[in-house]
């Protein structure tokens, strides 16, 4: 798997451009450009806050298929789902889940 197409897979999933994929995960647009000339690795760090920013694990990004591994099919929907969510809205979801953990 390259690393590289990848990421860009999931920009494109997301209509994200690299420049607001470095915006959002602090990495910088030149540090983008040498990893794709392979001129720079990537730490599992640097994985996990470009993960973060499309919203999926690290185990999804690794994934052939770029679904959910390991996960039953319920769990796969609520994923589904939440990946469609804005932050607002993911914040609104997570609020609800926590009230009713509380019940």
């Amino acid at each position: 798997m390259n690393i590289m197409d990848r990421i860009d897979e999931l920009c494109k999933k997301h209509n994200i451009s690299k420049y607001r994929l470095s915006q959002i995960t602090g990495i910088s647009q030149s540090a983008f450009s040498k990893m794709a000339r392979q001129q720079s690795t990537l730490s599992l760090e640097t994985i996990q806050r470009i993960c973060d920013a499309f919203g999926i694990s690290l185990a999804q990004f690794f994934s052939d298929s770029g679904e959910y591994p390991d996960l039953t099919e319920q769990q796969k929907k609520l994923l589904q789902s939440w990946a469609l969510l804005d932050e607002k809205k993911r914040d609104y979801a997570l609020l609800m889940i926590e009230k009713m953990i509380d019940i």
